[in-house]
């Protein structure tokens, strides 16, 4: 079995690393190339290549996927299978070249959360579980043939970055499991009409809108934290908060207003309150609530507040 493996993100990594180290003949890795990015426009490799070139793995870089040239690099490697994980949409022309079709790896359970941010829309929405799906790529976008699925719990702390280390290392099982069944020609499961999309998360959409309810907000720090970080301003500085929980408040609180308790930094919401327990302020490490306090200027009875920006 001649593999080819393209991807990009850091969540292949597992993956790339168990099938390079298999008996499978692994021919390359297919990843982005290098570009500008940062404040100061430097080129950066993607996280598939850094790995790749210290573990001095065969890489191709491409750019345009579309490129003649590239189809015939293709072509003469001749590859069993191709498996993609966290990379781009591959044209037809690249998916139908191996014998065994392209393999995907997607972070939900298919149908569920088809598209670009299945583990955020996952948390966004309270679900209690998630998992990943293997399928062969067809000519939409995660619409192809299932061929193998792991289930995970989402547990009420888990964040983003929780559950994305978690499916990362769930992948090379999966990986093994789904090869072996395309080897052996077992029946794939087509995907119902029962579907979700877990579309692209917008700018801003991980700022905190303090009139939603404590579930929402609690879930909207889960679903960017660590990274973007959801975020709120006082006076006009941005403010990343990384870990909240719902509190039970024996007394009122104005929506986006903050209550100090002792050490504690409660705030409201449209139907309670969260305490707030780790924040970061921009440019700054993040630190916890009571050292967020220290530094906060009280003075008299001012009212401190989030505020959200449109």
């Amino acid at each position: 079995m001649k593999i080819l493996f393209f991807g990009n993100a850091d969540f292949g990594i597992p993956s790339l690393e168990y099938l390079y180290q298999s008996n499978y003949e692994f021919l390359s890795v297919v990843t982005n190339r290098d570009k500008k990015s940062g404040r100061g426009k430097k080129y950066s490799s993607t996280p598939i290549k850094e790995y790749s070139l210290k573990n001095k793995i065969p890489t191709i870089e491409v750019e345009d996927l579309n490129n003649h040239n590239f189809e015939n690099t293709i072509k003469e490697l001749n590859p069993d299978l191709i498996i993609v994980i966290a990379y781009r949409i591959l044209p037809e022309k690249i998916f139908s070249i191996p014998t065994f079709g392209t393999m995907n790896l997607h972070a939900s359970l298919l149908p569920k959360y088809r598209g670009a941010a299945p583990i955020q829309r996952a948390i966004l929405n309270n679900e209690i579980e998630t998992g990943i799906s293997t399928f062969l790529i067809d000519s939409n976008v995660d619409t192809g043939n299932i061929i193998k699925q792991k289930k995970i719990e989402i547990s009420e702390s888990d964040n983003y970055g929780d559950i994305y280390s978690k499916l990362s290392k769930k992948g090379p099982q999966l990986i093994e499991e789904s090869i072996n069944h395309i080897i052996n020609k077992k029946p794939l499961i087509k995907q119902n009409d029962d579907f979700t999309y877990a579309k692209k998360i917008k700018k801003n959409e991980n700022q905190i809108n303090w009139n939603l309810n404590s579930k929402d907000i609690i879930n909207t720090v889960r679903a960017f934290a660590p990274y973007p970080g959801a975020f709120s301003y006082i006076n006009n500085k941005r403010i990343k908060i990384l870990i909240s929980r719902k509190i039970q408040c024996d007394f009122s609180i104005n929506a986006g207003y903050i209550y100090i308790n002792s050490k504690s930094l409660i705030v409201g919401t449209g139907n309670g309150a969260i305490e707030v327990l780790e924040l970061q302020q921009e440019g700054k490490k993040k630190i916890g609530a009571s050292d967020f306090i220290n530094g906060l200027p009280l003075s008299g009875n001012n009212e401190l507040k989030f505020e959200f920006k449109k």
